[in-house]
Protein backbone atom coordinates (compact mmCIF):
# COMPACT_ATOMS: atom_id res chain seq x y z
CA UNK A 1 0.00 0.00 0.00
CA UNK A 2 1.34 3.68 -0.96
CA UNK A 3 1.55 6.37 1.47
CA UNK A 4 -1.14 9.06 0.43
CA UNK A 5 0.57 11.63 2.37
CA UNK A 6 4.37 11.77 3.96
CA UNK A 7 5.05 14.49 6.06
CA UNK A 8 9.00 14.54 7.23
CA UNK A 9 10.83 16.50 9.99
CA UNK A 10 8.37 19.61 9.49
CA UNK A 11 9.16 22.65 11.54
CA UNK A 12 7.22 25.69 12.27
CA UNK A 13 7.80 28.86 14.53
CA UNK A 14 5.80 31.64 14.93
CA UNK A 15 7.94 34.95 15.63
CA UNK A 16 5.74 37.07 18.12
CA UNK A 17 7.42 40.51 18.05
CA UNK A 18 11.54 41.07 18.64
CA UNK A 19 12.21 38.85 20.71
CA UNK A 20 9.86 36.18 21.23
CA UNK A 21 8.71 32.83 19.38
CA UNK A 22 6.29 30.02 19.79
CA UNK A 23 7.19 26.34 18.32
CA UNK A 24 4.35 25.20 16.81
CA UNK A 25 5.81 22.02 15.41
CA UNK A 26 8.75 20.58 15.96
CA UNK A 27 10.38 18.05 13.96
CA UNK A 28 7.19 16.14 12.65
CA UNK A 29 7.15 12.89 10.59
CA UNK A 30 4.56 10.23 9.78
CA UNK A 31 2.82 8.56 7.06
CA UNK A 32 -0.87 7.93 5.98
CA UNK A 33 -1.18 5.60 3.83
CA UNK A 34 -3.83 5.21 1.03
CA UNK A 35 -7.20 4.59 2.00
CA UNK A 36 -6.64 4.92 5.73
CA UNK A 37 -8.61 6.57 8.03
CA UNK A 38 -5.98 8.62 9.95
CA UNK A 39 -6.87 10.47 13.48
CA UNK A 40 -4.56 13.60 14.40
CA UNK A 41 -5.25 13.92 18.31
CA UNK A 42 -3.34 16.67 20.77
CA UNK A 43 -4.90 18.92 23.46
CA UNK A 44 -5.70 22.19 22.40
CA UNK A 45 -2.20 24.54 21.09
CA UNK A 46 -0.67 21.06 20.77
CA UNK A 47 0.25 21.64 16.75
CA UNK A 48 -3.28 20.33 15.14
CA UNK A 49 -4.49 22.91 13.11
CA UNK A 50 -0.83 24.28 12.04
CA UNK A 51 -0.08 20.87 10.52
CA UNK A 52 -3.28 20.00 8.92
CA UNK A 53 -2.57 23.61 7.32
CA UNK A 54 0.62 22.74 5.99
CA UNK A 55 -0.28 19.83 4.42
CA UNK A 56 -3.27 21.58 2.56
CA UNK A 57 -1.04 24.58 1.30
CA UNK A 58 -2.64 27.14 3.63
CA UNK A 59 0.74 27.26 5.52
CA UNK A 60 4.78 27.08 4.70
CA UNK A 61 6.44 25.25 7.13
CA UNK A 62 10.03 26.89 8.27
CA UNK A 63 11.73 23.16 7.07
CA UNK A 64 10.76 19.72 6.09
CA UNK A 65 8.57 18.02 3.24
CA UNK A 66 5.16 17.25 2.86
CA UNK A 67 4.18 15.21 -0.21
CA UNK A 68 0.55 14.72 -0.94
CA UNK A 69 -0.01 12.11 -3.68
CA UNK A 70 3.75 12.31 -4.38
CA UNK A 71 3.70 16.01 -4.63
CA UNK A 72 5.23 18.64 -2.91
CA UNK A 73 3.84 21.32 -1.17
CA UNK A 74 6.66 23.47 -2.34
CA UNK A 75 6.84 22.74 -6.13
CA UNK A 76 3.16 21.47 -6.95
CA UNK A 77 0.84 22.53 -4.46
CA UNK A 78 -1.95 23.09 -7.20
CA UNK A 79 -1.27 19.38 -7.59
CA UNK A 80 -1.83 19.26 -4.27
CA UNK A 81 -4.87 21.64 -4.18
CA UNK A 82 -6.14 19.12 -6.31
CA UNK A 83 -5.81 16.39 -4.83
CA UNK A 84 -7.73 16.93 -1.15
CA UNK A 85 -10.78 18.37 0.15
CA UNK A 86 -9.91 20.27 3.56
CA UNK A 87 -12.53 21.62 5.80
CA UNK A 88 -12.04 23.38 9.35
CA UNK A 89 -14.66 22.70 11.40
CA UNK A 90 -14.03 25.23 13.86
CA UNK A 91 -14.34 27.94 12.18
CA UNK A 92 -18.00 28.22 12.43
CA UNK A 93 -18.66 28.99 9.14
CA UNK A 94 -16.78 31.65 8.52
CA UNK A 95 -14.95 30.57 5.47
CA UNK A 96 -18.67 30.71 4.06
CA UNK A 97 -20.40 33.72 2.15
CA UNK A 98 -23.18 33.84 4.96
CA UNK A 99 -25.55 36.22 2.75
CA UNK A 100 -25.60 33.89 -0.19
CA UNK A 101 -27.67 30.87 0.33
CA UNK A 102 -26.28 27.37 0.85
CA UNK A 103 -27.00 26.37 -2.31
CA UNK A 104 -25.07 29.11 -4.22
CA UNK A 105 -22.35 28.82 -1.89
CA UNK A 106 -21.54 25.51 -3.16
CA UNK A 107 -22.31 26.41 -6.81
CA UNK A 108 -19.59 29.40 -6.35
CA UNK A 109 -17.25 26.75 -4.70
CA UNK A 110 -17.61 24.17 -7.37
CA UNK A 111 -17.21 26.80 -10.02
CA UNK A 112 -13.83 28.08 -8.38
CA UNK A 113 -12.68 24.33 -8.53
CA UNK A 114 -13.18 24.14 -11.81
CA UNK A 115 -16.27 21.38 -11.41
CA UNK A 116 -18.43 20.37 -14.55
CA UNK A 117 -21.39 22.47 -13.97
CA UNK A 118 -23.85 19.81 -14.47
CA UNK A 119 -21.75 17.33 -12.34
CA UNK A 120 -21.21 19.80 -9.46
CA UNK A 121 -25.39 20.11 -9.62
CA UNK A 122 -25.74 16.25 -9.21
CA UNK A 123 -22.82 16.31 -6.04
CA UNK A 124 -24.62 19.06 -4.55
CA UNK A 125 -28.36 18.03 -4.40
CA UNK A 126 -27.02 14.04 -3.58
CA UNK A 127 -24.70 15.38 -0.67
CA UNK A 128 -27.46 18.07 0.85
CA UNK A 129 -30.37 15.27 0.57
CA UNK A 130 -27.66 12.82 2.24
CA UNK A 131 -26.55 15.18 5.22
CA UNK A 132 -30.32 16.85 5.27
CA UNK A 133 -29.62 20.01 4.21
CA UNK A 134 -31.91 19.94 1.06
CA UNK A 135 -35.15 21.66 2.99
CA UNK A 136 -32.67 24.41 3.69
CA UNK A 137 -30.57 24.40 0.54
CA UNK A 138 -32.03 28.08 -0.46
CA UNK A 139 -32.35 30.15 3.07
CA UNK A 140 -29.25 32.60 3.54
CA UNK A 141 -26.21 31.02 5.20
CA UNK A 142 -26.44 33.67 7.78
CA UNK A 143 -29.83 31.82 9.36
CA UNK A 144 -27.87 28.39 9.61
CA UNK A 145 -27.27 27.09 12.49
CA UNK A 146 -23.38 25.95 13.72
CA UNK A 147 -24.17 22.64 12.58
CA UNK A 148 -25.84 23.34 9.39
CA UNK A 149 -22.06 25.40 8.29
CA UNK A 150 -20.30 22.50 9.16
CA UNK A 151 -22.16 19.97 6.75
CA UNK A 152 -21.93 23.05 4.41
CA UNK A 153 -18.57 23.19 4.69
CA UNK A 154 -17.98 19.60 4.32
CA UNK A 155 -19.90 19.28 1.13
CA UNK A 156 -17.60 21.68 -0.03
CA UNK A 157 -14.76 19.96 0.43
CA UNK A 158 -15.96 16.91 -1.39
CA UNK A 159 -17.52 18.83 -4.26
CA UNK A 160 -13.99 18.14 -6.50
CA UNK A 161 -14.14 14.44 -5.79
CA UNK A 162 -10.66 14.55 -4.23
CA UNK A 163 -9.01 11.28 -3.05
CA UNK A 164 -8.06 12.65 0.49
CA UNK A 165 -10.11 14.62 2.93
CA UNK A 166 -8.26 16.84 5.56
CA UNK A 167 -10.88 17.61 8.16
CA UNK A 168 -9.88 19.73 11.26
CA UNK A 169 -12.61 18.90 13.81
CA UNK A 170 -15.58 17.89 11.66
CA UNK A 171 -18.16 17.44 14.06
CA UNK A 172 -17.97 20.05 16.65
CA UNK A 173 -20.93 21.75 17.19
CA UNK A 174 -23.07 19.21 15.67
CA UNK A 175 -26.07 17.69 18.12
CA UNK A 176 -25.98 13.95 18.45
CA UNK A 177 -27.92 13.05 15.29
CA UNK A 178 -26.36 14.62 13.21
CA UNK A 179 -22.90 13.82 14.88
CA UNK A 180 -23.76 10.51 13.95
CA UNK A 181 -24.91 11.17 10.49
CA UNK A 182 -21.47 12.88 9.60
CA UNK A 183 -19.53 10.13 11.28
CA UNK A 184 -21.74 7.23 9.11
CA UNK A 185 -20.94 9.54 5.97
CA UNK A 186 -17.36 9.75 6.48
CA UNK A 187 -16.92 5.91 6.93
CA UNK A 188 -18.70 5.46 3.40
CA UNK A 189 -16.31 7.89 1.92
CA UNK A 190 -13.42 5.58 3.56
CA UNK A 191 -14.81 1.92 2.88
CA UNK A 192 -16.47 2.18 -0.09
CA UNK A 193 -15.28 4.91 -2.04
CA UNK A 194 -11.63 4.22 -0.72
CA UNK A 195 -11.08 7.89 0.37
CA UNK A 196 -7.82 8.81 2.69
CA UNK A 197 -9.31 10.47 5.15
CA UNK A 198 -6.95 12.92 7.86
CA UNK A 199 -9.08 14.15 10.78
CA UNK A 200 -8.55 15.96 14.00
CA UNK A 201 -10.82 15.34 16.98
CA UNK A 202 -11.28 15.62 20.28
CA UNK A 203 -14.03 12.93 20.16
CA UNK A 204 -12.70 9.74 21.44
CA UNK A 205 -15.70 8.01 20.70
CA UNK A 206 -15.95 8.78 16.50
CA UNK A 207 -11.64 8.18 16.81
CA UNK A 208 -12.30 5.17 18.33
CA UNK A 209 -15.42 3.97 15.68
CA UNK A 210 -13.57 5.31 12.66
CA UNK A 211 -9.64 5.40 12.58
CA UNK A 212 -7.09 2.73 11.48
CA UNK A 213 -4.30 4.29 13.16
CA UNK A 214 -3.86 7.53 15.05
CA UNK A 215 -1.12 10.10 15.90
CA UNK A 216 -0.66 11.95 19.33
CA UNK A 217 0.79 15.35 18.72
CA UNK A 218 1.60 17.17 21.71
CA UNK A 219 3.52 20.68 22.31
CA UNK A 220 4.50 20.08 18.43
CA UNK A 221 6.01 16.70 18.78
CA UNK A 222 4.44 13.43 17.39
CA UNK A 223 4.59 11.17 20.62
CA UNK A 224 2.77 8.23 19.42
CA UNK A 225 1.60 6.52 16.07
CA UNK A 226 -0.19 3.07 16.08
CA UNK A 227 -3.96 2.11 16.63
CA UNK A 228 -6.53 2.61 19.00
CA UNK A 229 -5.55 -0.92 20.52
CA UNK A 230 -1.99 -0.42 20.34
CA UNK A 231 -2.21 2.89 22.97
CA UNK A 232 -4.31 1.33 25.34
CA UNK A 233 -2.06 -1.82 25.28
CA UNK A 234 0.66 0.95 25.76
CA UNK A 235 -0.21 2.57 29.50
CA UNK A 236 -1.77 -1.39 30.87
CA UNK A 237 0.04 -1.42 33.45
CA UNK A 238 -2.13 -4.46 35.18
CA UNK A 239 -3.64 -7.14 32.72
CA UNK A 240 -7.52 -7.26 33.73
CA UNK A 241 -10.26 -9.47 32.66
CA UNK A 242 -13.83 -8.71 33.34
CA UNK A 243 -16.10 -11.00 34.31
CA UNK A 244 -20.30 -10.90 34.68
CA UNK A 245 -22.09 -13.90 35.83
CA UNK A 246 -25.34 -14.68 37.55
CA UNK A 247 -25.13 -16.75 40.85
CA UNK A 248 -27.46 -19.71 39.46
CA UNK A 249 -27.85 -20.81 43.18
CA UNK A 250 -24.39 -20.29 44.13
CA UNK A 251 -23.46 -17.47 46.32
CA UNK A 252 -20.80 -15.00 46.11
CA UNK A 253 -17.79 -16.19 48.32
CA UNK A 254 -18.53 -19.63 46.29
CA UNK A 255 -17.34 -17.80 42.97
CA UNK A 256 -14.82 -15.63 45.25
CA UNK A 257 -13.16 -18.94 46.38
CA UNK A 258 -12.96 -20.65 42.79
CA UNK A 259 -11.31 -17.49 41.30
CA UNK A 260 -8.37 -17.03 43.75
CA UNK A 261 -7.48 -20.86 42.98
CA UNK A 262 -7.07 -20.60 39.66
CA UNK A 263 -3.77 -20.43 38.69
CA UNK A 264 -3.32 -17.53 36.24
CA UNK A 265 -5.97 -15.19 38.56
CA UNK A 266 -4.11 -12.85 40.86
CA UNK A 267 -6.20 -9.90 42.93
CA UNK A 268 -9.59 -9.41 42.41
CA UNK A 269 -9.34 -5.81 41.65
CA UNK A 270 -13.21 -5.32 42.27
CA UNK A 271 -16.83 -6.53 42.34
CA UNK A 272 -20.13 -5.10 42.21
CA UNK A 273 -23.45 -6.32 41.96
CA UNK A 274 -26.45 -4.96 39.70
CA UNK A 275 -29.21 -6.35 40.27
CA UNK A 276 -28.32 -9.99 40.70
CA UNK A 277 -25.32 -9.71 37.58
CA UNK A 278 -22.05 -9.69 39.31
CA UNK A 279 -19.35 -7.79 37.60
CA UNK A 280 -15.41 -8.19 38.73
CA UNK A 281 -12.44 -6.71 37.38
CA UNK A 282 -9.54 -9.79 38.11
CA UNK A 283 -6.14 -8.59 37.63
CA UNK A 284 -4.33 -11.73 35.70
CA UNK A 285 -0.81 -13.07 34.49
CA UNK A 286 -2.34 -13.56 30.91
CA UNK A 287 -5.69 -13.01 29.98
CA UNK A 288 -5.54 -15.45 27.46
CA UNK A 289 -5.17 -18.69 29.75
CA UNK A 290 -7.26 -16.89 32.03
CA UNK A 291 -10.43 -16.71 29.85
CA UNK A 292 -10.79 -20.27 28.86
CA UNK A 293 -9.54 -21.47 32.63
CA UNK A 294 -12.43 -19.44 33.48
CA UNK A 295 -15.03 -20.83 31.14
CA UNK A 296 -13.92 -24.17 32.12
CA UNK A 297 -13.80 -23.49 35.96
CA UNK A 298 -17.57 -21.05 36.09
CA UNK A 299 -19.70 -23.95 34.34
CA UNK A 300 -22.01 -24.03 37.28
CA UNK A 301 -22.20 -20.19 37.31
CA UNK A 302 -24.24 -18.27 34.29
CA UNK A 303 -21.36 -16.73 32.37
CA UNK A 304 -23.22 -12.95 31.21
CA UNK A 305 -20.02 -12.30 29.69
CA UNK A 306 -16.03 -12.39 29.90
CA UNK A 307 -13.18 -9.97 27.92
CA UNK A 308 -9.88 -8.61 28.49
CA UNK A 309 -10.36 -5.45 30.13
CA UNK A 310 -8.40 -2.84 28.27
CA UNK A 311 -7.70 1.36 29.81
CA UNK A 312 -10.16 3.18 27.58
CA UNK A 313 -9.02 5.46 24.94
CA UNK A 314 -9.51 8.55 26.77
CA UNK A 315 -7.79 7.13 29.87
CA UNK A 316 -4.82 5.95 26.69
CA UNK A 317 -4.30 9.51 25.88
CA UNK A 318 -4.21 11.05 29.32
CA UNK A 319 -1.53 8.82 30.20
CA UNK A 320 0.53 8.97 26.67
CA UNK A 321 0.24 12.86 27.13
CA UNK A 322 1.88 12.61 30.88
CA UNK A 323 4.34 9.44 30.20
CA UNK A 324 2.57 7.94 32.35
CA UNK A 325 2.99 4.65 30.46
CA UNK A 326 5.79 1.43 30.56
CA UNK A 327 8.30 1.45 27.57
Amino acid sequence: MDNAIIVRDITKVFRIGHNRQIVALDNVSFEVKEGEFFGLLGPNGAGKTTLTKIISTLLIPDSGEVLVNGYSIYKEPMKVRQSIGWMQGETGGRALYWRLSGYDNLKYFATLQGVNSKVAEIRIKTFLKFLDLDKDAYRLVKDYSTGMKIKLLLIRALLHNPSILILDEPTVGLDVASAIKIREFLRELNEELNKTILFTSHNMTEVEQLCDRIAIINKGKIIFVGSARQMKEKVEKVKVVSLKVRMNGKTENELVSSLMKMNSVEKILSKRNDEGIYEFRIAVRDPYETIPELVTKLKDWKIEAIERSLPTLEEAFIRILGGDYIE
